[in-house]
């Protein structure tokens, strides 16, 4: 496994794009970061993945919900969907189809008012003038909204001439439709104004001064005025929640490289036809499927799981299991040497299932060679939130729960900037083996204290590099020499932190083997003990220079590996607190 560069992918968090990400999340946010740094470390090619699980009835719930908000937002009086969402945070999206829905009645009273609109020929002959003029620093800039303009130039010659002073908010259904943010909608269409306004300006047609108010925009996007066209709020709840989810994950870090970032993002909805190859190969094999009552079962369920082997249902649909085998084998086709999940605790049965499954995938499907131990799968267990004893209750009533983001205010020493709690969040639930359950205590995180395990291991690290600074004021190489005589350090204390020292390297290795990053906080605070007793009882710059060198030498060492520890778990080394 070392330096073999072996490709590993490790997928973590993955969590489902229907609300802000939890504290479990946030736990297999910690390990996975890790866990990727740590496989680095030794000589591995290792990549993060989040997965998306954007399709299902999951979603057409979440879209549902976010219209019954918008309904609101608009002064109707609806219910939300039995089983919808009912978290706050969607009306705050809902706020944002609004402002949508607002800028294009703004747009389509303009162009009503204006009488009449640039023709597409126009547009078209205009464009590459326009961009050459307006983008001349980065080609590949003028490149990206050119084809935002292809876009928008193929949509308007799809559209009923009669609909054209709609073209705003039409187009802003469409672009929901491919699942953009708001501020990725806005972005394209500031573009295509800006365009426009400036055609007008060269001789075309007349800019708008104003014009009656219109309100076609709310019924269009709730799909009342034009059959077969609304906005997607399915899409685009999905596409502003794992926004939210990544600003989140973007919070989680101190360090200069920021939170936890992902080399690639997947969709569900990417793997749809992935999904149908693997269903007609399994079916064609016929080995290992049973078919009865319409659905398509995987054999290898137990007497009494059966069920939870569907792959297909009777509805013709597959389930999220024969989804999940599609991704995997996708997976393997992309060149994974292995596999890595981190998955939460209420998915622990689906383990079992998987692993049996790409042994199965492996069979039926030309050319997939999936080995034996290919997939294993790490279970992030349960957090309990503690405060003053008590367990901090974290109940989804009213569709409110205790998110990353709250634990991260909550333990900020500065709390209007929460991403300083991110060091303390990060160690503490990287403390645990993940399949343990884990007790964090919030009174204790917020401690500036050496009770508080994180402030203990970063106080060393400042602590000596206060030592050499103080040094070097007094004549010491800020470097000691490869001279200095470590035979000088004989003390209990100095061969405890020397042997502390030793063993880093083979800390490392085995946690990455073990697939075990806990191990590397566990180390941190044993070898912070065993500086803080070294410095109580030892002063390192003293009259005798060659000892001071050695001990130097020795602290020198020591800062080294305590900052390349807390860099391989996310996890700021400062220089003074």
């Amino acid at each position: 496994l070392i330096g073999r560069m072996e490709k590993v992918q490790v997928e973590f968090v993955s969590a489902n794009p229907t609300g802000p990400l939890n504290v479990v999340s946030a736990r297999a946010a910690a390990v996975g970061d890790a866990l990727v740094r740590i496989l680095r470390r030794i000589g591995c090619e290792a990549k993060s993945e989040f997965y998306v699980n954007d399709g299902g009835t999951q979603v057409e719930l979440l879209g549902e919900s976010l219209k019954a908000r918008f309904r609101e937002a608009l002064g109707e009086k609806v219910a939300l969907p039995e089983g919808g969402y009912p978290g706050g945070y969607l009306v705050s999206i809902a706020d944002k189809v609004g402002i949508l829905a607002h800028g294009a009645d703004k747009r389509v009273a303009e162009e009503r008012a204006a009488g009449v609109s640039p023709a597409l020929k126009d547009e078209l002959g205009h464009i590459d003038g326009f961009l050459e003029k307006t983008i001349t620093a980065r080609v590949d800039e003028r490149e990206t909204i050119r084809g935002h303009f292809e876009e928008y130039f193929a949509f308007r010659q799809s559209l009923d001439p009669k609909r054209i002073d709609l073209w705003v908010p039409l187009y802003i259904c469409h672009l929901s439709s491919l699942g953009l943010t708001r501020t990725e909608i806005l972005f394209r269409l500031q573009w295509i104004e800006l365009f426009r306004d400036n055609l007008r300006s060269d001789g075309g047609a007349q800019a708008a001064t104003g014009g009656e108010p219109v309100h076609v925009s709310a019924p269009l996007f709730l799909g009342e005025t034009v059959k077969g066209v609304g906005f997607d709020f399915a899409r685009f709840a999905v596409s502003e929640i794992v926004e939210m989810q990544k600003e989140s994950l973007a919070s989680f870090g101190c360090r200069p490289d920021g939170g936890v970032e992902f080399d690639t993002w997947v969709h569900e909805s990417s793997f749809k036809d992935e999904v149908g190859n693997v269903l007609e190969a399994l079916v064609s094999d016929g080995r290992f499927v049973v078919e009865k009552e319409g659905a398509v079962w995987l054999k290898g369920g137990e007497e009494g799981e059966e069920d939870e082997w569907v792959i297909r249902r009777s509805t013709g649909q597959p389930t999220y299991f024969l989804s999940d085998i599609a991704y995997h084998v996708d997976k393997r086709k992309r060149g994974f040497d292995r596999v890595i999940d981190i998955w939460g605790p209420d998915h622990h049965g689906h383990v079992g299932r998987m692993q049996t499954a790409m042994q199965i995938a492996s069979e039926v499907i030309p050319g997939l060679e999936i080995p034996d131990g290919w997939l294993e799968v790490l279970i992030a267990q349960q957090v309990n939130l503690v405060k003053q004893g008590k367990r901090v209750q974290m109940s989804k009533r009213a569709g409110e729960y205790v998110t990353l983001d709250d634990v991260l205010k909550e333990i900020a020493p500065d709390p209007a900037h929460p991403r300083t709690g991110a060091d303390v969040a990060r160690f503490f639930f990287l403390m645990r083996r993940c399949n343990s359950h884990l007790d964090f205590d919030l009174d204790l995180a917020k401690k500036m204290s050496d009770e508080n395990p994180v402030y203990y291991v970063q106080y060393a690290h400042a602590r000596i590099s206060s030592i050499i600074e103080f040094a070097r004021q007094n004549g010491f190489a800020e470097m000691p020499p490869a001279s200095a005589d470590l035979s000088l350090l004989v003390s209990d204390e100095a061969t405890e932190l020397m042997r502390g020292v030793a063993v880093f390297d083979d800390l490392v290795i085995g946690s990455a083997q073990a697939l075990e990053p806990h191990r590397i906080p566990v180390y941190l605070i044993d070898l912070a003990g065993k500086f803080h007793r070294f410095y109580h009882n030892h002063r390192v710059v003293t009259d005798d220079r060659a000892l001071s060198e050695a001990r130097l030498y020795l602290c020198y060492a020591v800062r080294t590996i305590l900052r390349s520890a807390l860099s391989l778990i996310g996890i700021s080394a400062p220089t003074s607190m």
